[in-house]
């Protein structure tokens, strides 16, 4: 390696010299770097050597590695191999090699003691390792991490312009650990041979440990990590890898789902693209390194480090990134929070979000070995002994939903896992602003159960003091129903106080919409108090950081799973604290902006309203908030689409069906109101019909086509039609009949859109008799129906219009696009033909 420079100013004799750091290339000098000076005057250079490492005389080795190198006989390699079998000996098994990370546990906390040694300055503050000139109390000082760990002072900074790569081992390099680029006065004799990863090359190198007692007394692993390289074993390692590799990897693993074969390949291809040389293979072995230095890492941000009580006196949930606007109390909580008005409680309530996700689930290996998690219950994924614990005393329960048939609850315990340690996972975040909660991960082994779901929570929610309570969960309206009883079958220390803590429940607003309308009214968080513009939905957007990591998930060891979820979430929630600081403004702007405009709107109607209606309707409300078993007064009466015509046909089958079965009417083969909903439909024909000739004096040949088609198949239906009409209205015939009698012959026969049908409501003068008893009736409540839907629709169309219109003025220039919003405007403002008659 070679790189020179030359002075960019004239030095003065106020000032002092600069330096100028020389790394000769020729191998015989790799033993010492120079160093080159100008001197005060500027007219000469001065050079000299400086790191010299002491020669020591090493053993010659045989050069004809092969002269004693003796032929065996033949077959003597087979009789060799049936001795051995024969003896019956098994391999010696070592702990280091069939467990490592059983090993390296009782080691951890001497390594997070020498990470966090390197955000310090170390031993090395006395002087400057290239010129070797002592600090002085205002001098400045920086470390090139690249390079080493050794310190620098400002004056011998390199300004050169490039570097030639060359392998320091085909050099004869010995690296000297123990000194941070001092040589040592009493190294180790025996040179060893290490593989570094140090992104983004993969180097072979040569170095010596340190045997004096000037490091410290550190041993070789403390040696090794104190330079900045992470051992990949704790015997004897020969692989390290880089702190600044290390922190590469897990910033691509985190952010962009790499994983460890992806990351070595790219450095294999780095050190040699044509793959000429076989680089070293250490991909398992970055898959260990990089989880334990993870692991690590979270320790150190958690502050276990400084703890006089070790690693082992880690609490449950200590090690997780909590959120830094949920209420904490003694932490962002004022005095006298307990005791605030009613109207401002929202102000310290705590809102969550559950919500499992079925992509993020883990196969089942029968050959994997144990392998545990680093961290068991210290940062995001729940304790796994007292979870599994409570999963198999667990009994299957039998749910009634009182909403619409949800999958979540169908499968829940009949979900398909075959092949799977789990299925999935659940999880609960803080709503208002997406963190993960402590103790807020946790495997599925089924479906979306309750138990599961339950135990996360209330893990979550262990050591935190809250008063007001929100959840938010998409299948609320019937996980709620037996919440409360559920909770008392917990351990006491998990069970959530409902005496002292009020809790509210609501559904995400855009899963809301697959709920019966009267449902939603209820349980929606749109219309709960107190949680403003929280939508619920932020685990939607949780599972989309996570789910492009699933695919790796799937493969990987228990243990191994749970560390990356908890390295994953680690970088997710510290990136959603740290920007809290710009997006909880512009929510805020947003709020004030919107509540001004629903205050405007809400007094311009309060003012058109009578006082005593006014009155009314609060008292209502009152009562309502009051009492939830009350009627409530937001939601109308239809909402639960009992008075709706296909509602309204279902009614009148199973009454018909009860009349038949109790023998109080007699069975045809098509019943009374489906006579009535024929006859209705070809009311709806005719409507058609004349909708597509009304403005036309002329047809083209396609339109005309057309209307015949829609009249021939009036007739079909109305030949039917007549024939269940003799039955059921037998006044009706006779009407009929003597309505063409009286019709002038020399006239052509009415169209089909203007053939009287003559039902129920038709009848000129009706007589008893005329019709089979209750047919009035079904007709009544048919039309009923038919306004209810009418209604809606008109409801619908006025809803579309206002969106459209809103789109085409903030979106929308130019004819063209004016053109076409015109046409979808004019689509939706058509009425509804049935509504027109009502």
């Amino acid at each position: 390696m070679s790189a020179r420079s030359s002075p960019t100013r004239t030095p003065t004799r106020s000032r002092r010299q600069e330096s100028f750091v020389e790394y000769e290339e020729r191998p015989g000098d790799t033993t010492q770097d120079s160093e080159f000076h100008s001197s005060q005057d500027g007219r000469r250079g001065v050079r000299r050597a400086v790191n010299v490492q002491r020669k020591q005389s090493r053993a010659p080795n045989e050069l004809d590695l092969l002269g004693s190198w003796t032929p065996l006989e033949e077959n003597a390699e087979e009789a060799a191999e049936a001795e051995a079998e024969s003896s019956g000996e098994k391999r010696k098994r070592y702990e280091t090699s069939d467990d490592p990370m059983r090993a390296w546990r009782r080691l951890a906390p001497m390594f997070l003691d020498e990470i966090l040694r390197h955000e310090g300055p170390g031993d090395n503050t006395e002087k400057c390792a290239c010129c070797q000139e002592r600090f002085e109390e205002e001098s400045r000082r920086f470390r090139c991490k690249s390079c080493g760990v050794f310190t620098q002072c400002l004056g011998c900074e390199w300004k050169g312009n490039f570097w030639m790569r060359i392998g320091l081992a085909s050099l004869g390099v010995v690296y000297q650990l123990g000194h941070g680029g001092y040589p040592c006065p009493h190294a180790a004799p025996a040179e060893r041979s290490m593989v570094v990863l140090d992104f983004p090359h993969i180097h072979e190198i040569r170095f010596r440990y340190c045997a004096c007692n000037l490091s410290d007394h550190a041993n070789n692993l403390q040696q090794l990590l104190r330079n900045g390289w992470y051992p990949a074993s704790t015997v004897d390692p020969a692989t390290c890898a880089t702190f600044a590799t290390l922190d590469v990897f897990r910033l691509l693993n985190v952010v962009g789902d790499l994983t460890a074969h992806d990351f070595m390949r790219t450095m294999e291809l780095t050190t040699d693209a044509s793959g000429v040389s076989e680089a070293p293979d250490r991909h398992k072995t970055l898959r260990l390194v990089s989880r334990q230095f993870a692991f690590l890492l979270r320790l150190k941000r958690a502050g276990r480090a400084h703890d006089a009580g070790g690693l082992e006196g880690t609490a449950r949930g200590e090690c997780a990134v909590r959120c830094w606007a949920c209420p904490q109390e003694g932490i962002n909580l004022p005095e006298g929070w307990r005791e605030v008005a009613p109207e401002f409680q929202f102000l310290f309530m705590l809102i969550l979000a559950m919500d499992a996700n079925f992509r993020l689930r883990n196969r089942l290996r029968p050959n994997a070995r144990d392998d545990p998690p680093l961290g068991p219950g210290w940062g995001y994924v729940v304790e796994g002994t007292g979870y599994k614990r409570m999963i198999v005393n667990h009994v299957p329960e039998k749910d009634v939903s009182t909403c619409i048939a949800f999958a979540a609850l169908a499968q829940k315990e009949t979900r398909l896992t075959t092949g799977l340690r789990a299925s999935g996972v659940g999880a609960v975040i803080c709503a208002r602003h997406e963190l993960l909660r402590p103790q807020g991960l946790g495997d599925l082994q089924k479906g979306e159960r309750y138990i599961n779901m339950d135990y996360i929570l209330l893990a979550s929610l262990m050591g935190v003091t809250i008063l007001y309570l929100a959840i938010a969960y998409d299948i609320a309206c019937q996980w709620r129903v037996n919440f409360q009883s559920r909770c008392a079958k917990f351990p006491a220390e998990m069970r959530l106080d409902f005496d002292s803590t009020k809790v509210v429940y609501g559904l995400p607003v855009w899963h809301a919409t697959a709920h019966e309308r009267s449902c939603q009214v209820e349980n929606s968080l749109t219309y709960q108090t107190g949680v403003g513009r929280t939508d619920g939905e932020g685990t939607e957007r949780v599972w989309s950081d996570f789910n492009g990591a699933s695919t790796a998930m799937k493969e990987m060891n228990w243990g191994a799973r749970e560390d990356a979820f908890e390295d994953k979430v680690d970088r997710h929630n510290f990136e959603k604290n740290v920007r809290q600081g710009t997006t909880l403004p512009r929510k805020l702007v947003i709020a004030i902006d919107e509540r001004d405009r629903q205050l405007a709107a809400f007094d311009e109607v309060d003012h058109t309203l009578d006082p005593e209606l006014r009155a009314e309707w609060e008292g209502m409300i009152e009562a309502w908030k009051a009492d939830r078993t009350k009627r409530n007064p937001y939601q109308w009466e239809d909402a639960k689409g009992t008075s709706g015509e296909a509602a309204i046909r279902l009614a009148l089958a199973k009454e018909e069906l009860e009349e038949a079965a109790n023998g109080r009417s007699a069975v045809h083969k098509s019943s009374a109101s489906a006579f009535m909903v024929l006859g209705l439909q070809l009311e709806e024909h005719q409507d058609r019909i004349r909708r597509e000739v009304k403005g036309r004096p002329l047809l083209t040949t396609e339109h005309n086509e057309r209307v015949t088609d829609m009249r021939r198949t009036f007739y079909v239906k109305l030949k039917r039609f007549r024939r269940l009409q003799a039955m059921y209205m037998p006044g009706a015939v006779e009407q009929l009949r003597d309505a063409e009698e009286g019709r002038d012959s020399d006239l052509p026969p009415p169209l089909a859109e203007d053939i009287t049908l003559c039902l129920p409501s038709g009848l000129v003068s009706p007589a008893a008799g005329d019709c089979v008893d209750g047919l009035a009736e079904k007709e009544g409540r048919l039309r009923e129906g038919q306004l209810h839907d009418g209604i809606k629709t008109l409801r619908s169309k006025l809803h579309a219009k206002r969106h459209l219109i809103n789109y085409r003025e903030e979106h929308l220039v130019g004819q063209r696009g004016g053109t076409r919003a015109a046409t979808l405007i004019e689509r939706v403002t058509v009425i509804d033909p049935v509504l027109g008659q009502g």
